[in-house]
């Protein structure tokens, strides 16, 4: 880095380093533009070993925050290489002893996920993990800054979390045509153990924070998040025990929600299965007419029926095939959500 932007970043005073965080800025673009890759890596690596790693330096550490977030949009579409090298240090922010670097490195994240967007969802359950914490801090600076990061990262799971598939995953466009479909930045199933061990939380700004998520996760049909409901049923079970009545209000809210999703499921599978059945009978009852011999066909009327009845079929099949319906093929354990209900009531709530 310039000497100026390090004697800057090093400063106490916020305005300082803002100035040095600027200059990096500038810096970084002209490198990016120039195409001084090796360049770029020294200096985020710089910021990393000697800002933002400084345990017992604040203000250094200060500065490596506004410094990688300020390398962050400076790299714009090359933002996504660098990530691996940008994001632990903020995340290991999250854990310091003084307030003002927890605030940093939320203030820090938020510029680097408004730049990454659909990219830092490859590091969804650390950054989830870190704001089901920073929810219950006691500063209020720290939790005001975890708010506006956790609206952002919401905004963005709800856009792309179900499509979304990262750049350095993304198919080779010269490879072969049988390449196998890339996995997506977010994955829900490696989500769910994360979820399932927070959920025992007692804080009721921690349990706000999850049944907040658990209804976004939700609303995205494509997640099918229902699917998983057995996993932290009990969970949600044991926030209607609590006290608060926010906690309470809101946990009701979801399972009514989750309820409804279930009916709804239940009603359009059975639907089909009904109509599979009804339209069974009455293939047999026409061909129980036929075989009976009741009626007599000359042989053109007889190619002209069975032309009918072959058509018909088909269009049969083609419509029971073709018209799929949201929610068909989600599978829900009806068993181990009744195990959980039963041994809920069984015992009381919280125990």
């Amino acid at each position: 880095m310039e000497p100026n932007v390090v004697r800057f970043l090093n400063d106490r005073l916020y305005d300082k380093r803002k100035i040095g965080a600027l200059d990096l800025e500038r810096q970084i673009r002209e490198l990016v533009a120039a195409k001084d890759f090796p360049r770029i890596q020294a200096i985020l690596e710089q910021l990393c070993n000697e800002y933002a790693y400084a345990v017992h330096q604040p203000h250094a550490r200060n500065g490596g925050l506004i410094g990688l977030a300020a390398a962050a949009i400076a790299l714009g579409p090359e933002l996504p290489r660098y990530l691996e090298i940008i994001v632990p240090p903020v995340l290991a922010c999250f854990v310091d002893q003084d307030a003002r670097v927890r605030y940093y490195a939320c203030e820090s994240m938020y510029n680097i996920a408004k730049v990454a967007k659909g990219e830092i969802l490859r590091y969804f359950n650390h950054i989830f993990d870190v704001l089901c914490k920073l929810g219950a801090d006691s500063e209020l600076s720290v939790k005001n800054g975890a708010e506006l990061l956790d609206r952002l990262i919401k905004d963005i799971v709800a856009e792309s979390a179900a499509t979304y598939v990262s750049v350095l995953e993304a198919k080779d466009p010269d490879g072969p045509d049988d390449q196998p479909d890339p996995p997506t930045a977010f994955s829900l199933p490696k989500f769910i153990p994360l979820l399932k061990d927070r959920i025992g939380a007692i804080n009721p700004f921690t349990r706000t924070f999850l049944v907040g998520w658990i209804m976004l996760l939700d609303s995205i049909p494509d997640l099918e998040l229902v699917t998983y409901l057995p996993e932290f049923l009990g969970g949600l079970l044991k926030f209607l025990s609590g006290n608060n009545r926010d906690v309470h209000a809101t946990t009701k809210t979801c399972l009514e929600r989750f309820l409804n999703e279930i009916k709804r499921i239940s009603r359009i599978k059975k639907g089909i299965a009904e109509s599979k059945k009804s339209k069974g009978d009455g293939k047999r009852k026409r061909e129980e007419s036929v075989d009976s011999g009741s009626v007599q066909l000359a042989p053109d009327e007889i190619d002209e029926a069975g032309s009918t009845t072959a058509n018909e079929e088909d269009d049969e099949d083609v419509s029971s095939e073709d018209d799929w319906i949201p929610g068909q093929d989600v599978q829900i354990n009806f068993k181990a959500i009744l195990e959980i209900l039963t041994a809920t009531l069984d015992s009381p709530l919280g125990k």
